[in-house]
């Protein structure tokens, strides 16, 4: 690998990065951003897959040695979050904004198409780069739509990164077998018949059913689940009535949330016991309910004896001393997970931040940024890891 020719790439990431971060898109309506990426491709040797699962692009590269097929998965879509950044290149798209590094996700898969498309004998096989929309949603995402297309039916192994803003540029944040958690939102009616607050009796209290079956819920998690056997059930919004009306039963309260578990069987227990808790209050109390499941993502976990291979490929970036690996598995989700079901693949955390702004932000956050320094670094690990998976692996 040739470290000095993807330095001098730099100004090129960053102002991939920064037109990227100045125009976020999210879910399946990445339209500009898709746009943007085939025309960047477009300068280079590479060929391009496009008009599929509305907004996703495949680009492939073909090196000059035999070998398999690797691929490479890029998120594009931003969040629905405000940018509160004092930056030049902040968000120019009101209430959106790249704060979970997508925008680095896409630049680093750039970079490392435009350094295979000129170093093609350096490659073994077939690199295939899975330009993803949707993995923040809406369900079911855009890497369940992608696989089922069948057009990742021939990488032999998937590869996924994500920025970490709790670390600094220069750190690899590893995890073998179990990552991440499923993930499934869930939406909540009941109905009952609203009323006169001096007339309760007349009533079918919908607001009290709604606030029984909250309580159960919480019972489902900590009372009937092995302690063992972790699981979240979040109710994250709770919406009826009015402060313009405190003198009327409302009809109708809607609800909802999230739930997290990393064992299927776990996670199938928790919506049977949902449904049988709302059918029974609702039936106790004259009213009536409906439950809508949003399956988002399985859980993650990634193959063992690529995790060891990736720590040896990136040791040899940034050094042994930056190589950190997580204790426990993360509640969080990533629909990557569709990929690794199918595919061979392991998943892994560049860290991304300033040292001087370690702690000011996180996932999600509205001053969420990047210390750009790691675009070339990035791309250094993302290519040494192809080559070292591409040299390890009989595909």
């Amino acid at each position: 690998m040739d470290k000095n020719c993807i330095n001098g790439y730099r100004a090129e990431l960053v102002d991939y990065r920064r037109d990227f971060h100045m125009h976020p898109e999210i879910g399946f309506d990445v339209v500009r951003t898709s746009r943007r990426i085939v025309e960047l491709l477009s300068q280079w040797d590479v060929e391009i897959e496009k008009g599929f699962c509305k907004t996703a692009i495949i680009a492939t590269v073909k090196g000059t040695k035999p070998g398999g097929v690797i691929g490479l998965r890029a998120d594009m879509d931003a969040l629905a979050i405000v940018d509160l950044k004092e930056v030049e290149y902040h968000s120019r798209n009101a209430g959106y904004c790249h704060a979970c590094g997508h925008d680095v996700h896409m630049t680093w898969a750039l970079g490392v198409l435009k350094y295979f498309s000129s170093h093609r004998d350096e490659l073994k096989g077939t690199l295939k780069v899975v330009f993803q929309p949707a993995e923040e949603g809406p369900a079911p995402g855009g890497a369940k739509p992608i696989v089922e297309s069948g057009r990742v039916d021939d990488i032999d192994i998937m590869l996924g990164c994500h920025t970490h803003p709790d670390f600094p540029a220069g750190k690899v944040y590893l995890r073998r077998n179990e990552m991440f958690a499923s993930a499934d939102n869930f939406n909540i009616v009941i109905r009952g018949t609203g009323g006169h607050v001096a007339y309760p009796h007349q009533c079918r209290d919908a607001m009290m059913t709604a606030v029984e079956v909250y309580s159960a819920f919480l019972n489902i998690v900590s009372r009937e689940l092995n302690p063992i056997k972790s699981a979240i059930l979040s109710v994250c919004f709770f919406n009826s009535g009015t402060p313009k009306a405190p003198n009327v039963i409302q009809p109708v309260v809607t609800f909802g949330g999230s739930v997290r578990s990393f064992d299927n069987d776990v996670r199938d227990y928790i919506f049977e016991r949902m449904e049988k808790i709302l059918k029974n209050h609702c039936e106790m109390n004259g009213c009536t309910y409906e439950l809508k499941v949003e399956p988002i993502s399985i859980a993650l976990r990634n193959e063992d004896a690529l995790v060891d291979l990736f720590e040896d490929a990136c040791q040899e970036i940034v050094g042994k001393e930056n190589i950190i690996y997580m204790q426990e598995p993360e509640m969080a989700y990533d629909d990557f997970a569709y990929f690794s079901k199918k595919i061979r693949s392991s998943y892994f955390y560049i860290g991304t931040t300033k040292q001087e702004d370690l702690g000011k932000f996180t996932f999600h956050q509205t001053l969420f940024d990047v210390d750009e320094d790691c675009l070339c670094l990035g791309v250094q690990i993302l290519v040494n890891v192809i080559n070292k998976v591409a040299d390890t692996f009989e595909l």
